[in-house]
């Protein structure tokens, strides 16, 4: 359901169903540590308005909703208002449709047509599962159905009964993020590989005269991020005598095959920009179209003894 602009602003007071997996650190596409920069006020949720994905969904979610009650003969209505949980006022659901004639919800998507193999027989994403079950947690009602367009053309629906024991478990750890982090702006340490960017966001410029202790669990991350260096660079070896031992049965060879892969070793040629020779024969047209970016690098080295 689309969210008028009232909804989107008010989102940062509560834990949605879009918000679940990225709560429970389950998500691919959000990371609690978003969520809580997000909620608190400290970064911006993304701007939705001008992803074209997003948009087909919100266009294409009357067509999904349509195709369902023509499907399964069950009758839907559309809801606008947000819902609330009875007890926890910080989590809420804005369902695209409530059953009519039975206790159910109906959640409306769209897809590409590469993800098609996640709906495969009884599978659903662990996302829309939770994003689901978060629903019927704040509704109290007892079912949901999942009504899919995949690729534009292959519609599927599933349906998803009421699990008491995961809603409280996904209930309880929702309140436990909310309480321990959001209302004190206490930064979760549950940290992903997509959380660059939050972080860049959160502190984009480092204080020169600031200098701190850290305690002995980032020797154990450094040692731990030491070891994976060193193991990568091994694989990274064995790789590149792999690729050479195939470009030695290649030889003058630009294709070779076997009955399960293609290989090809084509020459390529590629243009770079000499930018050092530029900024001293035509400072000017450097300093026209030069860019400079800022970012900040993380280093680590020894201390070295005395």
């Amino acid at each position: 359901m689309p969210l008028t602009q009232e909804q989107v602003a008010e989102r940062v007071s509560y834990i949605g169903g879009s918000d679940a997996a990225a709560v429970l650190g389950l998500s691919r596409w959000s990371t609690p540590l978003k969520v809580w920069a997000e909620k608190t006020g400290q970064i911006e949720p993304d701007d939705l308005s001008d992803n074209q994905a997003v948009e087909m969904g919100m266009e294409l979610e009357e067509t999904v909703c349509r195709i369902f009650t023509k499907r399964t003969g069950k009758k839907v209505a559309r809801v606008n208002e947000t819902i609330f949980h009875p007890k926890h006022k910080f989590l809420a659901a804005n369902i695209d449709r409530r059953g009519v004639g039975e206790d159910a919800i109906l959640e409306a998507k769209t897809c590409s047509g590469w993800r098609a193999k996640e709906f495969e027989n009884e599978e659903i994403p662990q996302e829309y599962l939770l994003q689901v079950m978060h629903y019927l947690a704040v509704t109290g009602k007892q079912k949901a159905y999942l009504a899919i367009l995949i690729g534009g053309q292959d519609f599927r629906w599933k349906e998803v009964q009421r699990d008491d024991k995961l809603i409280s478990d996904i209930v309880n750890k929702e309140v436990a993020f909310w309480t321990d982090f959001v209302i004190p702006k206490v930064m979760p340490m549950t940290i992903t590989k997509n959380d660059s960017d939050t972080l860049y966001s959160l502190f984009p410029t480092g204080d020169e005269d600031k200098e701190i202790v850290l305690d002995d669990s980032a020797n154990t991350l450094i040692e731990s991020r030491a070891a994976m260096i060193q193991d990568n660079k091994n694989l990274e070896a064995q790789i590149d005598k792999t690729d050479n031992e195939l470009k030695a049965m290649l030889k003058d060879a630009t294709i070779g095959k076997t009955n399960l892969w293609v290989i090809t070793w084509k020459n390529q040629a590629r243009v770079s920009l000499d930018t050092k020779a530029i900024k001293e024969k035509a400072p000017d047209i450097y300093a026209k179209y030069g860019r400079t970016t800022e970012t900040r690098v993380l280093r680590v080295k020894g201390v070295k003894e005395k």
